[in-house]
């Protein structure tokens, strides 16, 4: 398995959830909505369960984001170098998101051990258990380490990144080529 592909197969999964997880903020919001209006009182959790869902939606989204080339990024500079400099120059910045990342990994780690270890709860409507969605937080963080990395690597050596490669389906696999279709 080649890194871009294993790349595909962590990124493709954890947008897929972060997408399921949009959906379902949707639906609970507009649960929400028409119980205050027709009943007159939120539904219990649900405001607790829509902010857990953003955390999952936002983080387990970044490394699909860094797969499919989707960040935010500005290129006024490197626009103007050569394709094979850009890319390395980009690559360099991967490496240095990578590094920042690692922190993060580190940070919310521990957080999110002492919310586990002491139970941290929301006080709302119901009490919420937050130490789920704080190591939502860290895998989402582990997942786009592991995406910045191969960034990383593919612009170092003046390749393109993920997601700069296919534009149909950023997340497919490539084609079989000739030679691989007859054997």
């Amino acid at each position: 398995m080649t890194l871009r592909a294993a790349a595909r197969k962590l990124a493709g999964p954890l947008g897929a959830l972060g997408s399921i997880a949009t959906v379902a903020m949707m639906v609970a919001t507009t649960l929400d909505v028409l119980s205050r209006n027709f009943v007159g009182r939120s539904v219990p959790g649900l405001l607790e369960l829509t902010e857990t869902l953003l955390v999952v939606t936002v983080f387990l989204g970044l490394s699909y984001a860094g797969a499919t080339n989707a960040h935010v990024s500005v290129d006024l500079l490197t626009s103007r170098f050569p394709k094979r400099l850009a890319r390395q120059v980009t690559g360099a910045m991967w490496v240095l998101g990578a590094a920042m990342t690692v922190w993060f990994i580190m940070a919310t780690a521990q957080r999110a051990s002492a919310s586990l270890r002491m139970g941290e709860i929301s006080t709302g409507l119901v009490d919420w258990p937050l130490w789920p969605a704080r190591w939502v937080v860290v895998i989402g963080f582990a997942a786009f380490l592991l995406i910045a990395l191969v960034n990383g690597f593919l612009g170092l050596r003046g390749e393109p990144l993920l997601g700069e490669d296919d534009d149909a389906d950023p997340l497919a696999e490539p084609a079989a080529t000739e030679t691989e279709q007859r054997a």
